[in-house]
């Protein structure tokens, strides 16, 4: 079980530098930013949203529809919006709250869209890593797919990789086998690399 949380944190930390920047110095925390917002039945309106920290961003949607007001127009929870962009984070309404036992909605960020998407969730106890920042999981959800309608974490494929992600990947034949058979480059760390595969796939049904 620990070798798996280890693999588990270095894909984390691996997915995470690929993510947006948070860094302040482009996008200014409390600052509102062009983007848009998809309603529930596949409207898009853009506008301006607030730019919060990572934690807030996922329970929140501050809609503003001109860069000059005060108040923000809506305020939007998870619930009522399937998504919404602000500056350069994509952020979905999915249920996955921190791997608890009553998954509510919350608005995850996008840091790979596609079949499967991957997402970032940060901790929301605001748990921290030891360089400060928050710590985060990796979450998977596969599109289109009454099979596996749940997001999944690193920690669901866990033992017995190759059995579990062959089967997630199975309308894939070719890459599904790949991963069954323990092919070399498609292991739990490669686990990106499969994803990208995928994906690339995926856009050519």
């Amino acid at each position: 079980m620990k070798k798996i949380t280890a693999i588990a944190a270095l894909l984390i930390i691996a997915m995470t530098s690929n993510a947006q920047d948070w860094s302040g110095k482009i996008y200014k925390f409390g600052t509102i930013y062009p983007g848009y917002y998809v309603g529930e039945k596949g409207d898009t309106v853009r506008g301006y949203f607030m730019h919060n920290n990572q934690v807030q961003n996922q329970s929140k949607c501050e809609y503003y529809k001109n860069e000059t007001d005060r108040k923000p127009t809506q305020v939007f929870g998870p619930e009522d919006i399937s998504s919404y962009m602000v500056a350069d984070k994509l952020y979905r309404s999915i249920h996955y709250s921190g791997g608890l036992l009553a998954k509510p909605l919350k608005f995850n960020l996008v840091t790979n869209d596609g079949g499967i998407t991957t997402f970032l969730f940060y901790n929301e106890m605001y748990e921290r890593e030891a360089d400060g920042s928050i710590k985060n999981t990796v979450v998977y959800f596969k599109a289109n797919d009454a099979a596996n309608p749940k997001p999944l974490s690193m920690q669901d494929f866990g033992i017995g990789f190759a059995k579990k992600m062959a089967a997630y990947v199975a309308d894939y034949s070719a890459l599904s086998t790949k991963v069954a058979d323990k092919e070399k480059g498609y292991g739990m760390l490669q686990i990106d690399k499969i994803i990208e595969e995928y994906n690339a796939w995926y856009k050519t049904k």
